[in-house]
C-alpha cells in the first residue's frame, strides 16, 4: 500500500484518531482542579481548614515547637518546622489536590484539597 492509494477519508479518520489520543492524554494526565483549601491536621486537634485565596503565614504550636506555614494564592508550604531532617520543608510548594507535607516532630500534616479527584492511590 502506498500513500497514493490513500483517499481523503483515510486522512480524516487518521486526524480524528489523533485528536482522540490527544484528548485522552489531556483528560488523564493534566490537573483538572486547582488547589482551593489547605487542611491542617494535628494529633489531638480537630482538622483546620485554611482557604488558599490570599497570602499569609500561620504559626502552629506543636509538642516540639512552632511550625510556620506559608500560604499564597493557590499554594502552600511548610516554611519552617522543628526537626533535624527538614522533611516538612523539603516537600516544597503544595499546589495540586492530594499533595501532602508532614511534620513528624509536631505530629501534623498539611494536605491540599481541590475540586476534583486526587490520586488513585498513594504508596510509601
Amino acid at each position: 500500500m502506498t500513500f497514493s492509494s490513500l483517499r481523503w477519508g483515510d486522512g480524516v479518520i487518521a486526524a480524528l484518531a489523533s485528536g482522540v489520543v490527544v484528548a485522552a492524554f489531556a483528560l488523564a494526565y493534566l490537573p483538572d482542579s486547582e488547589a482551593s483549601m489547605l487542611v491542617i491536621t494535628q494529633t489531638g486537634e480537630p482538622p483546620r481548614q485554611e482557604p488558599l485565596d490570599r497570602a499569609r503565614e500561620i504559626e502552629i504550636q506543636g509538642p516540639a515547637g512552632v511550625t510556620r506555614v506559608q500560604i499564597e494564592p493557590g499554594r502552600a508550604r511548610c516554611a519552617d518546622s522543628p526537626g533535624t531532617r527538614n522533611i516538612c520543608e523539603n516537600s516544597g510548594w503544595l499546589q495540586r489536590h492530594g499533595e501532602v507535607a508532614v511534620s513528624l516532630p509536631n505530629r501534623l500534616t498539611l494536605q491540599v484539597q481541590g475540586h476534583g479527584p486526587g490520586y488513585d492511590s498513594l504508596h510509601y
